[in-house]
């Protein structure tokens, strides 16, 4: 103890003799200077230099502590923690105390201890999950305190959705339905329901897309309307094919149009500005159609790192386009404006630009119009009487008309499996609930513009798609790359479009069809949907983590991993399957796991571990990109809205690679297509598959640690959080 201490201790020698309850349970002396030097770690981390004011600052939390424990013999941990938080806070230490609460948080997080948690576990949940709803999903007062339980969240949320039902009895019927299959995490809705169900303004959806037209009004009414849906929290679509190219005649004077790119850089600067309940960033889809005269402006838009950060970009093709790219033919470029044609281009350079961009900087996708536009029941059903959708939302899963949006929900496939075997009955008995479920989220919605509100209805499109592929095949024991699984992903999409399909006629005998039911195929049909379309396959991440499995149709991302937290502490987190599986045939171990970590996330090719092990945890960076395609495409083929997952490259894919999965992905019918080569972003995260470590980091606005790359997105493996093109 230094003089300085000793001298100003003297009449404090009571608390220095008092024991310290840890968490654990464990008990040991109570030390000042433990308190200095935990101060004084937390005020470095934020550029503090004074190595004595953590002294005196501990000194204080001493004078407070002696006060509060009037002479107890005790003093928890949790306590000594609250102490130096306050007086760093009222001594005008506020970047410190944040840096010390973080530490507080992380260590309380690697002990995994649920009753740090200050929440009552009434369903049984782990500490991750626990951890993930109270940070971003239970119920709080004006004060930030948390109002219920996770039992209690569903509850809320099975209540604003079951209210709609008519009569007492079959409210409370689908009351008790819905949370029981939430209660089970058999079936989520989508995150913007488990927030907003029950306020009395709830925003339940996520996904938007917004007409683009050629006046400058109508641009920035969109611009407002759309700016507000995100105010609420969800992303928005957007195909600026009808807008003049840049440099056209604007009121007879040649050279003043700003052109497509200038407007999607307006829209990309208002998301950075206005956030999701000013907390969260929202995100952007961008199409251009590969006729459009500034196509390959468009394409080459993100040269830039950093440059339209908040706005994803698709090339909208064609089969007429993917038809002369085959046969070395040109295509007409043509001025919306007019009608006229101003140019005619090579097919292939418009595609051979689009992959060395991705190959560079992720951008552009491609969005297959053709397959969106078949005009039948899995492609846009109301093509004859209403026309083409031209755009889909942030990540590709919705396409969507102008105005419209979808709400989106979770099977989780890990709770279909019965030992060896995929349960197709259970899956069928969820799919009826979730269709019910769904529908009444569109009745419990609300709006903040009366276009969204009239569409959404006139539609009643739902979103159903998957959360926990990749481990239900681990479970079942398939490789994810394996025709097994191509063949099980096909016949598990049709079973769950058919009882959709099945279950929204039937909703439509008691409730009706969706009001534009006499403008599709259905006109004539006796057997009306309720809905007019059913299944999509999202990113889920947010669903996933609340359900502790794996990613919509991803394979595991990692299987163990490191990351960095204050102070240079690094947790560790690892696959509770992986680990399973490894300790079963008696090779488990932290050495083991550390080789796993050193290798990227990745078992492949580790001595102690099993073959057949090896052959079921592939994680992305081990599985061939025909093979991430291929799995996309055997969904796709029962899925009447769209898919959103990320092709996984390495960093030695050639552009050549990226033109071949374009096209790989257009004969097979998928409806887009997102490639993401390894180390494609200067601000990657974390690398697998080799190369540098090094990294520019984002941090995750709830826990403050780095976000992960997973594909276009960054996402935080703590609470779930996700946001793309950062």
């Amino acid at each position: 103890m230094s003089y300085l201490w000793s001298l100003r201790m003297l009449n404090r020698i009571p608390l220095l003799a008092k024991k310290v309850l840890k968490a654990d349970g464990s008990k040991e002396a109570f030390s000042l200077e433990k308190i200095s030097r935990s101060i004084w770690r937390a005020a470095k981390d934020v550029g503090g230099t004074d190595t004595k004011l953590p002294q005196l600052l501990a000194e204080e939390v001493a004078v407070y502590l002696e006060t509060k424990l009037n002479g107890r013999g005790e003093v928890g941990a949790d306590i000594i923690g609250e102490a130096v938080e306050k007086i760093l806070i009222e001594k005008g230490h506020a970047k410190t105390a944040k840096a010390y609460i973080l530490y507080r948080e992380n260590k309380k997080h690697a002990l995994q201890d649920k009753s740090s948690l200050g929440l009552k576990d009434d369903i049984g949940l782990s500490y991750n999950t626990l951890y993930i709803l109270k940070l971003r999903y239970l119920k709080r007062d004006e004060r930030g305190r948390i109002l219920e339980t996770p039992k209690g969240m569903f509850a809320r949320v099975a209540h604003c959705l079951s209210r709609v039902e008519k009569t007492p009895a079959k409210r409370n019927k689908w009351f008790q339905e819905f949370l029981k299959v939430m209660v089970n995490l058999e079936f989520t809705p989508g995150t913007r329901t488990l927030v907003n169900a029950g306020k009395d303004s709830p925003q339940l959806a996520n996904c938007f897309v917004w007409p683009v037209e050629d006046d400058i009004n109508a641009i920035f009414d969109t611009l407002y309307k759309s700016t507000l849906i995100k105010k609420h929290g969800g992303g928005c679509g957007y195909n600026f094919s009808k807008v003049r190219p840049e440099g056209d005649s604007v009121a007879g004077i040649q050279g003043l149009a700003a052109g497509p790119v200038k407007m999607i850089e307006m829209f990309d600067l208002m998301t950075s500005l206005f956030k999701q309940e000013g907390r969260y960033e929202s995100g952007n889809m961008a199409v251009l159609n590969v006729n459009h005269p500034d196509i390959f402006k468009f394409i080459s838009a993100k040269q830039s790192d950093g440059y339209l950060s908040k706005t994803n970009l698709s090339i909208g093709i064609n089969n007429e386009f993917m038809q002369a790219y085959i046969k070395g033919e040109n295509i007409d470029i043509i001025n919306p404006r007019t009608g006229e044609v101003v140019n005619k281009v090579r097919a292939k350079s418009i595609l051979e630009l689009a992959a060395r961009m991705a190959w560079t900087t992720g951008d552009p996708g491609i969005m297959n119009l053709s397959a969106i536009n078949k005009g039948t029941a899995l492609g846009n059903p109301l093509l004859t009487k209403r026309g083409p959708i031209w755009s889909t939302n942030v990540c590709g899963e919705i396409p969507l008309f102008p105005y419209e949006s979808c709400n989106l929900g979770y099977v989780n496939f890990t709770r279909c499996v019965r030992g060896k075997t995929f349960d197709f009955a259970k899956l069928e008995e969820l799919m009826w609930v979730g269709v019910r479920l769904l529908d009444n989220v569109i009745d419990a919605s609300w709006f903040p513009v009366a276009q969204v509100d009239k569409a959404v209805r006139d539609h009643r499109r739902l979103g159903i798609g998957c959360v926990g592929w990749a481990e239900t095949l681990t479970f079942l024991g398939i490789a994810y790359d394996s025709p097994r699984a191509f063949e099980l992903a096909e016949k598990i999409a049709k079973t769950m479009y058919q009882a959709a399909f099945a279950a929204s006629c039937d909703l439509a005998k008691e409730k009706g069809p969706f009001p534009l039911a006499g403008d599709s195929i259905w006109a004539k049909s006796k057997n009306k949907p309720r809905n007019v379309a059913l299944i999509t396959f999202p990113p889920s991440s947010g669903n996933a983590v609340i359900c502790e499995t794996t990613f919509g149709i991803e394979p595991y991302f990692a299987l163990a991993y490191e990351q960095n937290v204050l102070d240079g502490q690094r947790l560790k987190t690892t696959v509770p399957l992986f680990i399973q599986k490894l300790k079963e045939k008696g090779v488990y171990s932290e050495e083991v796991i550390q080789k796993v970590v050193a290798n990227y996330g990745s078992c492949q090719g580790i001595a102690e571990i099993p073959k057949e092990i090896q052959k079921i945890f592939r994680v992305a960076h081990d599985i061939d990109w025909k093979d991430h395609i291929k799995m996309q495409a055997a969904f796709q083929k029962w899925t009447d809205n769209a898919i959103a997952k990320t092709v996984n490259m390495p960093t030695e894919t050639t552009p050549d690679d990226i033109e071949k999965a374009y096209v790989l992905a257009w004969k097979l019918g998928c409806k887009g297509l997102t490639v993401y080569r390894d180390q494609t972003k200067n601000g990657q995260v974390f690398n697998f598959g080799g190369g540098d470590k090094s990294f520019k980091e984002r941090k995750c606005p709830d826990c403050d640690i780095p976000l992960k790359r997973s594909g276009k997105c960054l996402k935080c493996e703590k609470c779930g959080f996700s946001t793309c093109e950062l």
